[in-house]
């Protein structure tokens, strides 16, 4: 049955992804960690990712897809069955010294040629469809929790977040499907193989059993024997050399995205590094990092090393063993050429298939890494997606008073420990309201938690109904693009006119960018902290919110820049109910009201008519009006 995509978006983590996410390693660290439970989970896992796009809403062009990649396999192992009676005939005509059978079977050939053409082509081409079809649905299907309600943020904030989310879904994902489309088909074709080629040696004639400790057993029911004991036999010992490649591929990937992230990093704050001559730290720290993929590295080529040895041995260890069989038949005139070729070739490609396990062994691995990681990822998200169901309860109100409004609002860390308490506190349309405090004191953890993106905590926080809230943080963001796309984000850039954007960049101080809004501005070194700054009031008064949250917005700019801004917003967007948080003692001249978070014993006699408790995790603070 075939479901919408919303159903498969949200699932509840498992008891011990919750104790981890939430804080439990007790509970954690009891997860059931023998080999067999191990494979289990990881089966279990790669079932249920797998499964998905199947039963979601695009399921009939997702099984069309595979049908007729499967279908195309099938035929394949056909062709190869063609081909070991077309070889048996051959060589028949050329030990017979049949030249009229030899040419025919040089023209029969033709056929499987085109055949195996028409299969190359099919089987390549839906494979890559397949793949990046499959990629896309399970990519969208990652993004669309991580990016709903800002859990891609509060995923972050638990003590167990996944490292390197952007991996697990760039890369993660890809491999996924990739391993999963070979290994899956790989496994099928093999069992299809095992019963085609096994009904050819069961079905080649032999002239007289072979005696085997009194036993006397049929040459091809003997071979089939043999192979599959060859191959049980090494596909046991494989798993005991390559057992530990699992965890280590897992490592490896790890230590890659991190080395990988410091070089990205870095590359985002070149210019701090560069005024600061942090280069030498920078190469430390890279240098340091890439040891540790370098350790991890040569642990693997060690387990790999040995691993590649045992299955060339395997592979040549067994190649006479169909000859020494099979050749005295041969030379006593009890079996045509063709036939020795059949039962040669026929004994190979079952090893061959036997040895699945073997060939794949190392891939297989690494895909079990690979389930590991995004069945984690999707635990914290599932977590993440649970945790607001938490007690800061963010509702819209009918109110025609206030635009924003708090109450009983306590704000706290991961760890449980307060933060802020808030009895009371409204924000009016219009209203300008300064909120200051020491460094550190929590000002921006409580401008979170009234965004809604800070799930730590209780209370409730009310929005009037209809409300456009935006936030300015210290560090303008400005998205991948042109000046245009972030001017316009989080909107789309052809909603707004070029005349109306590059009047924002002027009112803004800005009217040297007024020509550059094509220009790639983020690859585009040169834009100081300033200018980002700039750039997001002029994105504020573009979309003109109802609810504007400034955190230290204008903290890279000069007074009198800083007060013209503040003006300006004044100006424009005179509706606009404004909550700003700052340091600096000019702020006050440009806002209606001050909120003040200090120290519970600080000057009582400040309190006004809101009165906001704020606890760090030794004092207790309080936000006093002024």
């Amino acid at each position: 049955m075939c479901i919408g995509p919303m159903a498969l978006h949200r699932r509840s983590p498992s008891p011990v992804a919750r104790a981890a996410l939430m804080g439990d390693p007790a509970q954690a660290a009891g997860r059931e960690t023998s080999p067999r439970r191990r494979l289990i989970v990881l089966a279990r896992a790669g079932w249920r990712i797998g499964v998905l796009w199947f039963r979601s809403e695009e399921c009939w062009q997702a099984r069309a897809l595979l049908a007729g990649l499967v279908a195309l396999n099938l035929a394949g192992v056909g062709v190869a069955v063609a081909s070991s009676y077309w070889n048996a005939a051959l060589f028949n005509a050329l030990g017979a010294k049949d030249w009229d059978a030899f040419v025919f079977q040089l023209f029969a050939y033709s056929g499987i040629a085109a055949a195996s053409i028409v299969h190359a082509f099919g089987d390549i081409t839906l494979n890559k469809w397949l793949t990046i079809r499959w990629r896309r649905w399970l990519t969208g299907r990652y993004l669309a929790p991580w990016l709903a309600d800002g859990v891609h943020y509060r995923v972050q904030l638990f003590g167990d977040a996944p490292d390197n989310p952007d991996q697990r879904i760039a890369e993660d994902v890809s491999l996924y499907v990739k391993h999963a489309i070979s290994i899956g088909l790989g496994l099928l074709t093999t069992l299809v193989a095992l019963a085609s080629f096994g009904t050819i040696l069961a079905t080649i004639p032999a002239a007289a059993p072979i005696e085997l400790m009194g036993i006397a057993i049929a040459m091809p029911l003997l071979l089939v024997m043999s192979s599959f004991l060859y191959a049980g036999i090494g596909t046991w010992l494989m798993h005991l050399l390559g057992r530990s490649l699992i965890g280590l591929d897992a490592t490896q990937q790890k230590a890659e995205a991190d080395f990988r992230f410091s070089l990205a990093r870095l590359r985002e704050n070149t210019e701090e590094v560069a005024f600061i001559r942090g280069e030498p730290a920078e190469r430390a720290e890279l240098d340091q990092r890439f040891s540790l993929l370098m350790t991890n590295w040569y642990a693997l080529l060690s387990r790999q090393r040995w691993l590649r040895v045992f299955e060339t041995a395997f592979v040549n260890i067994v190649v006479v063993f169909p000859y020494l069989l099979a050749a005295p038949l041969y030379f006593s005139g009890a079996m045509p050429l063709g036939g020795l070729t059949q039962i040669s070739g026929a004994f190979f490609r079952i090893r061959h298939e036997l040895s699945f396990l073997i060939r794949n062994y190392a891939a297989l691995a690494y895909w079990g890494s690979v389930i590991e990681r995004l069945s984690a990822f999707e635990e914290a998200l599932a977590a993440a997606q649970a945790h607001p169901a938490g007690r800061i309860a963010h509702v819209a109100h009918d109110d025609p008073g206030p635009a924003l409004a708090a109450s009983d609002l306590v704000v706290r860390l991961p760890d449980g420990a307060p933060i802020a308490a808030v009895a009371g506190f409204t924000l009016t349309p219009g209203e300008r309201v300064l909120l200051i405090g020491s460094s550190g004191i929590g000002k921006t953890s409580l401008l979170r938690a009234l965004a809604g993106i800070w799930p730590f905590g209780e209370g409730r926080v009310s929005v009037k109904r209809g409300a456009r809230l935006m936030a300015l943080p210290q560090r303008g963001y400005l998205p991948l693009g042109t000046l245009r796309d972030a001017l316009a984000y989080p909107g789309l850039a052809g909603s707004m006119s070029d005349d109306v954007l590059r009047d924002a960049l002027a009112a803004v101080g800005l009217p040297m960018l007024a020509d550059r809004l094509d220009d790639d501005i983020v690859s585009t070194a040169g834009l100081s902290g300033g200018e980002r700054q700039r750039i997001a009031f002029a994105r504020a008064l573009l979309h003109r919110p109802d609810i504007l949250l400034l955190d230290e917005a204008v903290s890279a700019l000069d007074e009198t820049s800083e007060a013209a801004l503040h003006r300006l917003l004044a100006t424009r967007l005179p509706d606009t109910a404004v909550l700003s948080a700052g340091h600096r003692a000019s702020l006050a001249a440009l806002h209606n009201r001050t909120v003040r978070l200090a120290t519970a014993e600080g000057d009582g006699s400040r309190l006004a008519d809101h009165a906001v408790t704020h606890r760090p995790i030794e004092n207790v603070h309080t936000a006093v009006a002024g």
